[in-house]
C-alpha cells in the first residue's frame, strides 16, 4: 500500500539523498518510481504517490527509474552509481597505471571513455584524474629528495617525469620551491591534492567554523587561519585534510595528502557529511520559515547546517565521553586517550598529533587509567566493542528508529545522547533531542523551561527536518549571549540525566 506522509514529499522536493533507501517514489503520469534524490524534474504534488519499498511500487505497476536506479540495493555498484567507477580508478592511479600508461589505457581498464572518467572525477572530485597521478609522482619524488642522494635527474625518471623540465615545474607548483630546496630541508611538509566540492547558497560557514573550533578534538582536529584541519585513517592509510570556503565560488577547497590518495573518496564523503552539503537550505527554509521561533535565525545566519561527522566512529565517542563534563575537562580526557591509544602522525600543521583511535583499541582499553570516570569507561568501552563486532553500524544504513535502538543498548547512552549521534553520526534529517535543556528553554514563551514531551509536540510542525529546527534554536541561544559557541553540549548540563548510570 502506498504510504501517507506528507514530510515525504518535503523530502522530495529538496531532493535530499538521506532519505533513499526509506521510501520511493511513483509518478503516476509516467508510471516510473525514483530514489528521493532523483536529480530529474519533479512532478506535480497530485501525480506522485510513495511506496515504502520498491517492491511495493513494482507491485502497483511503476518500473524503476534508470536515472537513478532505486531497484538496486544500498552498497551495491548499482546504487553507489558512478562512484564505484571512480573508486577503482583511484586504486589503479595509486597502482601506478598512469605512470606506466596514458590515460586512454586507464579508461580501456575500467570499460569507459576519457570524456567520461574526467567528467566522473570532476562530479565526485572536483579535480582530474592526471592531477591525482601528478600529485603522486611529487610525493614519491620528494620522498627520494629527501631520504637518498640520487641525482635530480634520477629521481624525475624514476618518479615517472617526462623531462627534467616537467619534473622542476610539478615541484614548483606543488611544493612552492624547486627540488633542490627540499634535499635542504628548509620546506615545512604540505598537504598538496586539492579537490572542489560546490555547496548550495547560502552557506554559514563562519557559524559552523566558530562551533568546530569549540569542539574540537585535541591532537585530531584543529581550526586555523579560516581553515578547518584534521587527520584521518583509512583502513592502514593515515593522513591529512583541510577545508575551507571559497566564496566566490561557493564551494570547499579541500586538501589531502598524498598517503589518502587510494581515498579520496572516502574523505570527500566525509567533508560532505560533516559540512551537510547535500542539504537543500532553501527548501528546508521554505518549509521552516515564518515560524516566530524560528523565523530570526534563518534571517540573520541563512544557510546553517546540521554539523555531521568525518570520522563517524570518533564522534560517537567525543559525543559519549562529553556527557556531563565542561569543555576544559572534556579536552583533557580527549587529549589522553588519543596519546596513549591513537596513532601518532607527522602532520605539517603544529597542533595535530594522532589519529583518533580504532574501535578494536578503544573495546580493550583502560580508560580509568587517565581519568575517564568507571562509567563513562564502561559506557565507551561497550559503544567500541559494539562497532567492532558489528553489532553497532555508524554508516548510516540503519534506519532512524534501528539506530536508536542500537545505541540505547549501549550501557550509560541515554536518549538524548542518542538523539544527538543520530543528528550528526547517522545525519538524520529529522532526529531531534527534545530533552535537550537549551532547546526547552529557548522554545519557552515564558522564559521558563518546556518539557520534553510539549517540545516534541511543538516539534512536529518541523518534519522531516527537526535537526534543522534544533540548529535554529541553538544558534538563537548562542546569538543571545547565554550560550557558548558550541551547539552539541552533552558535555555540560545540557542533557537531563535519564537513568542514573548516566551520570559519572
Amino acid at each position: 500500500m502506498p504510504v501517507v506522509a506528507p514530510e515525504y514529499h518535503q523530502a522530495f522536493l529538496g531532493k535530499d539523498a538521506r532519505f533513499d533507501g526509506r521510501f520511493v517514489v511513483g509518478v503516476n503520469t509516467t508510471s516510473i518510481y525514483c530514489k528521493p534524490s532523483c536529480s530529474a524534474k519533479k512532478p506535480a504534488a497530485e501525480n506522485v504517490v510513495f511506496f515504502d519499498t520498491p517492491a511495493e511500487a513494482e507491485s502497483a505497476g511503476f518500473r524503476p527509474c534508470r536515472k537513478c536506479r532505486p531497484d538496486a540495493m544500498p552498497g551495491t555498484p548499482a546504487w553507489n552509481g558512478t562512484s564505484a567507477t571512480v573508486s577503482r580508478a583511484l586504486r589503479l592511479i595509486e597502482d601506478g597505471v598512469l605512470d606506466r600508461s596514458s590515460i586512454d589505457a586507464l579508461c580501456e581498464r575500467l570499460g569507459i571513455g576519457a570524456r567520461q572518467l574526467r567528467r566522473l572525477f570532476r562530479k565526485h572530485l572536483g579535480t582530474s584524474p592526471i592531477q591525482v597521478a601528478r600529485m603522486r609522482r611529487a610525493d614519491f619524488a620528494r620522498r627520494l629528495i629527501e631520504t637518498t642522494r640520487l641525482s635530480m635527474t634520477h629521481i624525475a625518471e624514476a618518479a615517472g617525469f617526462g623531462s627534467i623540465r616537467r619534473f622542476n615545474a610539478v615541484m614548483n607548483e606543488v611544493y612552492g620551491c624547486p627540488p633542490t630546496a627540499l634535499r635542504k630541508g628548509s620546506v615545512h611538509g604540505a598537504v598538496g591534492l586539492e579537490l572542489e566540492i560546490p555547496v548550495r547558497r547560502p552557506f554559514a560557514w563562519d557559524a559552523l567554523l566558530v562551533s568546530l573550533e569549540a569542539t574540537a578534538t585535541p591532537g585530531i582536529e584543529k581550526v586555523a587561519d579560516g581553515r578547518y584541519h584534521r587527520t584521518a585513517r583509512f583502513k592502514q592509510a593515515v593522513g591529512e585534510v583541510s577545508a575551507s570556503f571559497d566564496e566566490d565560488d561557493s564551494a570547499l577547497r579541500v586538501r589531502v595528502s598524498h598517503s589518502l590518495n587510494s581515498y579520496l573518496l572516502d574523505v570527500v564523503s566525509g567533508v560532505r557529511r560533516l559540512f551537510d552539503v547535500e542539504a537543500d537550505v532553501a527548501v528546508i527554509r521554505e518549509h521552516l520559515a515564518g515560524d516566530p521561533l524560528l523565523d530570526t535565525c534563518l534571517q540573520t545566519t541563512p544557510g546553517l547546517r546540521v554539523l555531521g561527522a568525518f570520522d563517524h566512529f570518533e564522534t560517537a565517542v567525543m559525543t559519549l565521553l562529553g556527557q556531563h563534563v565542561g569543555d576544559e575537562e572534556l579536552a583533557e580526557l580527549a587529549r589522553r586517550i588519543n596519546e596513549k591509544y591513537g596513532k601518532p602522525i607527522n602532520a605539517s600543521l603544529d597542533g595535530l598529533t594522532h589519529v583518533f583511535p580504532t574501535p578494536y583499541a578503544l573495546s580493550t582499553a583502560h580508560l580509568e587509567a587517565v581519568g575517564v570516570p568507571k562509567r563513562r569507561s564502561k559506557s565507551i568501552q561497550g559503544l567500541a566493542k559494539a562497532v567492532h563486532e558489528g553489532e553497532l553500524r555508524l554508516d548510516g544504513s540503519p534506519s532512524l528508529d534501528e539506530a536508536l535502538r542500537g545505541l540505547r543498548a549501549v550501557p550509560g547512552l541515554g536518549t538524548t545522547t542518542a538523539d544527538y549521534i543520530a543528528m550528526r553520526v547517522y545525519r538524520e534529517p529529522d532526529a531531534f533531542p527534545a530533552n535537550d535543556r537549551r532547546l526547552r528553554t529557548v522554545a519557552s514563551s515564558n522564559g521558563g523551561s518546556l518539557a520534553a514531551h510539549e517540545l516534541e509536540a511543538l516539534a512536529e510542525r518541523w518534519r522531516p527536518w527537526r535537526a534543522y529546527a534544533a540548529m535554529c534554536l541553538w544558534e538563537r541561544a548562542r546569538c543571545n549571549g547565554t550560550e557558548s559557541p558550541t551547539y552539541f553540549q552533552g558535555n555540560r548540563d545540557t542533557i537531563t540525566p535519564e537513568a542514573p548510570e548516566q551520570v559519572a
